[in-house]
């Protein structure tokens, strides 16, 4: 939200500087930026080219002698194509500085420079950069471009609001929040137009449908208006805050919008049927041709504004083509609403439209004072389109409006905030909220402004107070007082633990969105998931079932900017649907994409085998009890393997199958896995004792054997162990071979074997004996060959 200092003086002034009031905003709870707007170095003056020759060294540059009316004309190098003899031009003398950038004297291809020619996004007036700025040849050579083109500098506070605050959306509700940092009260707008004799009600009949979809509803005939250019004021405000000029209409639509926070729209009255507005659902299989020239579908949920032919416009969200102001307008109606804003939410977001309207309107605009809005807006219109107003208005609405009231102890606050304020000091600080307050014991009864829809509570009002009394001055507490049975253990430190252990091993932890579409819901997971009421749009519909589409996505990205192989791993929430039960748990994602041949020792490939030890490795270092791997059948993928602790599945491991590979665009191998950390927690062995270290020398045994392909590793690991005594300290396979000169339903194992003593050094014939034992047993239970 772009808010203009100079705007703002409209309501308040402030002699404080830009960069303290940043400071005061944000501390206020409006976290803010500031941008500084045609602020030009006043070393950039006119220039007359008299010359203009071609560079003797090159090409495309250009060697231009200017005047600019001193003593003598400066010699510029310049690579502009438009540059020609005879123009007037922005010249950057000198020691001018543009984009903290300074200009200085330089030799170009053995050409002395004393200067620049400027283009318009050079000097911040536009984002035209095809070549220098040509000026109006009336201008004064030598004179500041700032007082030449009298440009008014000015500063943009760039707002990051808040969802709640939606009555800071205009310069209006910023200034109220000035008003909190002056201490001041802003001035009254007050609105003076001549009316004529005729009276809206005569010329149009407006029916509310529905006052929970329009809880008011106003709007005023205006006659012979002249639709124009705007004028170059107008343009300059829409110009500042990002908005193309359509026309005076429009433009002082848009701009009254950015001014009160209330959204208008004017409609070409001659071109309304049947002299009545409605405003209601839309109908069944209803359509409108919309300002963007698309046609919209509607539904019952969109709210429209109908003549007796149908929809004119999509309420609070856009207008319709037919009915639009153009020059050939001359009456028009204007409106000024207030429309349900879910409905108005749920629609934008459906036909992708979320323009300025739709904002202020979902966030909720302020009823009391559409009336007036609808007055200035009047007001402007006479000024500028001239035209003649009717003596009323008509004005639709719902009669049971009341202010809310709220009642506040204000010892609670003190309580709940660490104060010890006074009543008067409340009273004082509601005062600057524009809250009026009656005082009853201890309890002080609250009117809210109408313009604050997000104060319901009274612990809504302990924010508020604690904003304008402000947060740096809320005293530390050395102490605190709490139940022992709120204290338990830190759930989340298994968390911090995996991220510790699969940084340490190379992965990079990402984050994805939890909301998916509804395309990708069953890739992973066939579980129903809840489905959002009010979703922000199609692509975040459903509660996610898994983490993976949103890691291939994250997978997609990179590999299309040059990444051949990474790991990457996410912690969140997944979701499933049982019955009318939102069942949430917390998971682990993993994804190992790629290969990397960089190093002839750290050669990464990403396949079932690598992903199995670094996973096996990583929940040993864990400590998970009985941890094993399963293969299982899957319908999506070929292999999948299963992460079994105590025989209950906490995890898998898939290959990336195909069609996933289609549908995500990835195109090298890559290797997936999720694992439930909230059954992962329970499995963990927290027994953890010390154990002396032996001080004897280990001794390494490798064995290679074949056997059948269908025979499980981990069964042969297992049946290693069951034969062997303590000696025997670890057993892993380090590598699996297919080859040509094997069988095919054969694979080669290599085993490694680690034995160490507690209590002696082992000599040669104690080892060899242990690993004859193995391989007996290996030959007997597999009937395994050793190579």
């Amino acid at each position: 939200m772009k808010i203009s200092r100079k705007w703002l003086e409209n309501y308040i002034t402030s002699n404080k500087s830009d960069e303290v009031l940043e400071h005061e905003f944000t501390q206020l709870g409006l976290e803010c930026s500031i941008i500084k707007t045609n602020s030009i170095d006043s070393n950039v003056v006119v220039g007359r080219v008299i010359s203009c020759e071609k560079h003797p060294n090159a090409d495309r540059l250009k060697v231009c002698k200017v005047d600019i009316n001193e003593a003598s004309c400066l010699d510029i190098v310049c690579g502009a194509p438009n540059v020609t003899h005879d123009i007037l031009v922005p010249v950057a003398k000198v020691g001018t500085k543009i984009n903290d950038f300074e200009i200085k004297e330089t030799k170009i291809r053995n050409i002395q420079s004393k200067g620049m020619l400027c283009s318009e996004k050079e000097l911040g007036l536009s984002e035209n950069h095809n070549g220098i700025m040509i000026l109006n040849s009336k201008l004064k050579i030598g004179e500041s471009i700032n007082d030449a083109l009298d440009l008014q500098n000015d500063t943009i506070f760039d707002f990051d609001m808040t969802p709640n605050r939606g009555d800071c959306f205009s310069h209006l509700g910023v200034a109220r929040e000035l008003a909190i940092i002056e201490d001041k009260k802003i001035k009254d707008d007050s609105f003076d137009f001549k009316k004529s004799n005729f009276k809206s009600k005569d010329m149009i009949d407006v029916e509310v449908a529905d006052f929970e979809l329009c809880s008011r509803y106003a709007c005023r005939v205006i006659k012979n208006i002249k639709v124009a250019e705007s004028p170059k004021w107008l343009k300059d405000k829409m110009k500042l805050l990002g908005q193309k000029s359509i026309n005076n209409i429009v433009d002082l639509a848009n701009y009254v919008m950015f001014d009160t926070g209330q959204p208008l729209h004017a409609f070409d009255y001659s071109k309304l049927e049947g002299n009545k507005i409605e405003v209601r659902l839309a109908k069944k299989s209803e359509k409108i041709l919309c300002l963007n020239k698309e046609v919209n579908k509607l539904d019952g949920d969109d709210i429209v504004i109908a003549d007796k032919n149908g929809p004119v416009a999509i309420a609070g969200v856009i207008g319709g083509y037919d009915s639009q102001v153009n020059s050939d307008t001359n009456h028009i109606l204007i409106e000024s609403a207030v429309f349900n804003e879910i409905n108005i939410r749920k629609t934008s977001k459906k036909y992708d439209y979320v323009k300025e309207a739709s904002k202020r309107f979902e966030r909720g605009v302020d009823y009391s004072n559409v009336i007036n809005v609808m007055d200035k807006f009047t007001m402007l219109i006479v000024e500028l389109a001239g035209g003649e107003v009717s003596s009323d208005y008509v004005d639709v609405n719902n009669d049971t409006y009341s202010k809310k009231q709220i009642k506040f102890n204000f010892e609670n606050c003190n309580i709940f905030l660490g104060l010890s304020l006074k009543i008067q000091e409340y009273k004082e600080i509601f005062s600057k909220l524009n809250i009026h307050v009656s005082t009853e014991q201890k309890y002080l009864f609250c009117e809210i402004p109408s313009y604050r829809n997000d104060l319901n509570r009274s612990v809504d009002l302990y924010e508020e107070v604690a904003r304008v009394y402000g947060y740096d001055n809320i005293p530390i507490s050395k102490t605190f007082t709490n139940s022992y049975k709120a204290i338990f253990d830190n759930s989340k430190d298994i968390n911090n633990q995996i991220r510790l252990i699969l940084s340490s091993r190379g992965f990079f932890e990402h984050y994805s969105n939890s909301l998916y579409s509804e395309n990708v819901l069953k890739d992973f997971n066939n579980n129903e998931t809840p489905e959002i009421i009010n979703e922000s749009s199609l692509d975040m519909k459903f509660m996610r079932n898994s983490l993976m589409p949103g890691m291939l996505k994250a997978v997609s990205f990179n590999e299309k900017r040059g990444q051949d192989s990474f790991k990457l791993f996410e912690i969140g929430r997944v979701h499933s649907l049982i019955k009318s039960y939102n069942k949430e748990e917390e998971t682990l994602g993993m994804v190992w994409f790629g290969k990397s041949v960089d190093h002839w020792i750290s050669k990464f490939e990403a396949d079932i085998f690598y992903s199995k030890g670094e996973i096996l490795s990583f929940l040993n270092q864990l400590k998970l009890k009985n941890l094993n791997f399963e293969i299982k059948k899957s319908d999506f993928s070929k292999v999948n393997l299963n992460i079994t602790s105590n025989k209950k599945t906490i995890g898998y491991i898939r290959i990336l199958d195909s069609n996933l590979h289609k549908k995500y665009k990835i195109k090298n191998s890559l290797i997936f896995s999720e694992i439930s950390i909230d059954k992962l927690h329970k499995h963990i062995d927290l027994d953890i004792g010390f154990k002396q270290i032996s001080q004897y020398p280990i001794v390494n045994r490798d064995i290679s054997i074949l056997v059948s392909n269908e025979i499980e590793s981990s069964k042969i690991i297992k049946s290693i162990f069951s034969c062997s005594d303590i000696l025997l300290k670890n057993a892993k396979i380090f590598d699996v071979y297919f080859g040509k000169e094997l069988d095919k339903n054969t694979k080669s194992l290599s085993i490694s074997l680690k034995f160490q003593s507690d209590k002696k050094t082992l000599v040669d014939k104690e080892v060899d004996k242990r690993v004859n034992k193995i391989l007996k047993n290996l030959k007997s239970n597999f009937n395994a060959i050793q190579r």
